[in-house]
């Protein structure tokens, strides 16, 4: 009531002063030239008899639209007689900022004399419309891309069992059978995971059990970080080397987001003379459409690009007229975007022996830490150190985008230790785009260099250049080149040589070549060539041949792979290689519960056999399920209802047990994941809340997907008069006391939920009747769907009519 008062006043205020100016005042004079947006401007007719202008000020009321939009705001403007003025509260109740317009210490200016403003007032209507220059507007911002949302994830308690089994039958009198299984053992809940792999030989020579790797780890997916305690393999850089310890590790972990783009992305400005739709296209590909308003709007996250490319915005009005633009990008995905760090702290023993020993970590600890941070779009800086008994590293590099021409990274880092003191540095340089690639890169290192590895037996190349090229005529087609040199130490720098070229022939038909040369034996050389091409029925075939040392050799394959809702796959193929011929079959079955296959290879020195088994056993929600291999999470889907299939992203997983259970193993971890149920599979007697859900399991765990069915007793009952005949369509019906019908077709009534004993009164015209009737046992009068099928039953009066 008080801002409709207020508006009302206000207007009373407009009419008085527009009485006013048009006694007094004559018309605003034209304005010269256009304002800074650079559009016309037209002002009020002049009115023949009006007088001049008068020198003192008046004051005027108007309702105000900015940029063609109404406000809802009647505004103070004065008017004398240079024309139209405002003020710096004016503008700020309008949602502008006086100092952006060119403000200073005068609480009021000329609108003529405010630079990037333009406007037209109609005297009669007590309106001015005012327009911003795109310069002085605040852009729309659109998102380019739309990524996952992100939760905090669930876990529910429980442990799983990935193995995967492999057994060699005797194959002669010499030959002894073997059988080993490589396992994970992970237990999970909501405080994290405990994970511990290794392998045990079952039968045949060296029977044991090995430990590989045994941790705890715990993830936040909100600040990006992991803690890791156990078994671990250090972070690393480019040009520092990585390290198996025994200790504990606290890092970013981007991984925790694959949706996250980390790099540096994009940003393209455009601007619209009118309301339009607006198109992002990459590299000729469209990645994002919209509508926007009139004026600047900014595209965010322009991703889909990796090295050079072309981006072309395209707004479109709704007369159709096309208005196109476009960017030369360059985007390089080891760069990180402004702001964003990137780090790793690990302190612990290190391994030795792995694979050979369960046990084996150095006596004394090391202490490893790696940076990396997004100075802005085109700069990002890197840090590495590392410390032991007896030696010390550290080293700082850089990448820096060369505008459009690619980018250029280089490092330096020294060592100490007991060897002296040692110097590594590397410099590269790699350009990306569809048609060219260029990679260089030379890292050298002096004798005396050492970091954590050499302690460990592991020395550290003194020289390691790479060199490749790449080039792609066209689509389909593709040329390249590398060179590669290495030298250990005492030994002399080896250089390789090598070419590849492939071409895509037709449909599913590739052709490609490749070569080498061993730059300093020239005996050492090789060549090869490969077709494959796809036959109908999913199968797949390639034939090969080549020279290699001087030898001959030779390939051909046939293959399907199994079905992603199961079924079998199969593999065959011949060969000789070094002289010697070879073949081998292969047969796999994928179900929801593993994978089995058998193996049958003929080396020349006879037919050999083996059989192998993957899969899981998770033990969850009071249950242990075999499932496929299970990665980094995974679901137990619960309906309560067997053989119903399920769903993963809209395509059929499997089908679930006799007890109604699922293990669906390959979620995104923290994403929200899409899990369904085809409710059409459902008998008919039961009833679904929900048939999908979402859920977002923490990493390594799993959670139980509960779909909530509940049975319906339902029935179908045909009720007659007193003389046989059904009753009347639409007569109302009282079941049991309670939920009200009405009668269908033929006299039937539908009964939702049915009880043992059952009674409907129904409200005929001629009055009330009831009819009882009791609920059949199973398989007793119910129909194949679970719907029992009753009547007809004869209505009978009721005395009183009640």
């Amino acid at each position: 009531m008080k801002e409709g008062g207020t508006r009302a006043r206000a207007r009373f205020c407009a009419l008085l002063a527009l009485a006013w100016a048009a006694a007094l005042a004559g018309p605003l004079p034209a304005r010269a030239g256009q304002g800074a947006a650079g559009a016309a401007v037209t002002t009020a007719p002049a009115l023949p008899t009006t007088p001049a202008t008068p020198a003192a000020p008046v004051e005027l009321w108007l309702e105000v639209s900015l940029n063609g939009a109404d406000t809802g705001a009647v505004a103070r403007f004065t008017r004398g007689p240079r024309g139209l003025r405002v003020d710096a509260d004016t503008l700020r109740e309008l949602g502008l900022d006086p100092a952006a317009l060119g403000f200073g210490e005068e609480r009021e200016r000329e609108l003529d004399a405010i630079p990037g403003l333009s406007y037209s007032f109609d005297a009669a209507a007590q309106r001015i419309a005012l327009r911003l220059a795109d310069a002085l507007r605040t852009p729309l911002r659109l998102q380019a891309r739309n990524p996952r949302e992100i939760g905090a994830g669930s876990a529910s308690p429980g442990m799983l069992l990935n193995y995967d089994v492999y057994a060699q039958p005797r194959a002669g009198s010499s030959a002894e059978s073997r059988a080993s299984a490589l396992h994970e053992l992970r237990w999970f809940d909501a405080r994290g995971a405990i994970s511990s792999t290794g392998v045990v030989t079952l039968h045949g020579p060296g029977r044991r059990y090995l430990r590989h790797d045994t941790s705890w780890s715990w993830a936040d997916p909100v600040a990006l970080t992991s803690l890791q305690v156990g078994d671990l393999i250090t972070r690393s850089l480019t040009w520092s080397r990585s390290l198996r310890l025994g200790g504990i590790e606290w890092r970013k972990n981007f991984d925790l987001r694959p949706d996250l783009v980390t790099y540096p992305m994009a940003q393209i400005a455009g601007s619209a003379v009118v309301p339009s739709s607006v198109a992002l296209y990459v590299n000729g590909m469209q990645q994002f459409s919209s509508t926007v308003p009139d004026g600047p709007f900014v595209l965010d996250q322009v991703a889909g690009l990796n090295g050079a490319g072309q981006a072309t915005v395209v707004t479109r009005d709704s007369l159709g007229r096309e208005v196109a633009t476009s960017v030369p990008l360059y985007v390089d995905t080891r760069l990180l975007a402004p702001g964003l760090s990137d780090y790793a702290v690990a302190f612990g023993l290190p391994r030795r022996d792995y694979g050979l020993r369960s046990f084996g970590y150095a006596a004394r600890p090391a202490l490893t830490g790696s940076l990396r941070h997004g100075v802005n779009d085109a700069l990002t800086v890197e840090a590495h150190a590392e410390a032991a008994a007896g030696v010390a590293n550290a080293g700082a590099g850089a990448l820096i985008r060369l505008g459009h021409a690619g980018v250029l990274h280089g490092a330096l880092a020294a060592s100490g230790g007991g060897d002296g003191r040692g110097l590594q540095a590397t410099l590269g340089y790699q350009y990306l785009s569809p048609r060219f690639s260029l990679d260089l890169q030379s890292t050298r290192a002096s004798s005396a260099y050492a970091d954590l590895g050499t302690g460990e037996g592991v020395p550290v190349n003194r020289v390691n250049d790479r060199i490749t090229a790449n080039f792609s005529p066209s689509a389909g087609q593709s040329l390249s080149a590398s060179l590669v040199a290495y030298r250990l130490p005492g030994r002399d720098t080896a250089r390789i040589a090598s070419l590849a070229w492939s071409m895509r022939l037709g449909e599913g038909v590739y052709l490609g070549v490749n070569a080498y040369q061993d730059l300093g034996q020239a005996s050492a050389r090789g060549v090869t060539a490969s077709l494959s091409f796809s036959l109908p029925g999913r199968i797949g075939a390639s034939v090969g041949a080549g020279r290699r040392a001087g030898e001959p050799s030779w390939n051909v394959g046939l293959n399907r792979s199994a079905d992603f809702a199961g079924g079998f796959g199969w593999n065959l193929q011949s060969a000789t290689q070094a002289g010697q011929r070879y073949g081998q079959g292969q047969v796999q079955y994928l179900g929801s519960g593993g994978q089995l296959g058998l193996l049958v290879q003929d080396g020349g020195a006879g037919v050999t056999a083996a059989l192998n088994a993957t899969g899981a056993l998770v033990a969850m929600d009071g249950a242990v399920l075999p499932a496929r291999q299970v990665g980094r999470a995974f679901a137990m889907v619960s309906a309560g209802v067997a053989d119903v299939p399920v769903l993963q992203e809209n395509r059929v997983i499997g089908r679930t047990d006799r007890h109604g259970r699922l293990l669906v193993p390959d979620l995104v971890p923290y994403a929200a994941n899409q899990l369904a149920i085809d409710a059409s599979s459902l008998p008919l007697d039961m009833r679904v809340r929900a048939t999908n859900v979402e859920i977002a399991p923490r990493l390594l765990s799993g959670v139980v997907a509960g779909f909530a069915l509940e049975r319906v007793r339902a029935a179908s009952v045909t009720v007659h008069d007193a003389n046989g005949q059904p009753l009347a369509i639409g007569t109302p019906v009282e079941v049991n006391g309670g939920a009200g019908t009405v009668v269908g077709h033929d006299g039937m009534v539908f009964v939702e939920q049915a009880g043992d004993d059952n009674r409907l009164v129904l409200r005929a015209r001629e009055g009330a009747c009831e009819v009882r009737f009791r609920y059949p046992a199973a398989g007793d009068g119910a129909a194949g769907g679970g719907m029992a099928i009753i009547g007809p039953l004869r209505c009978k009066p009721i005395e009183g009519g009640k």
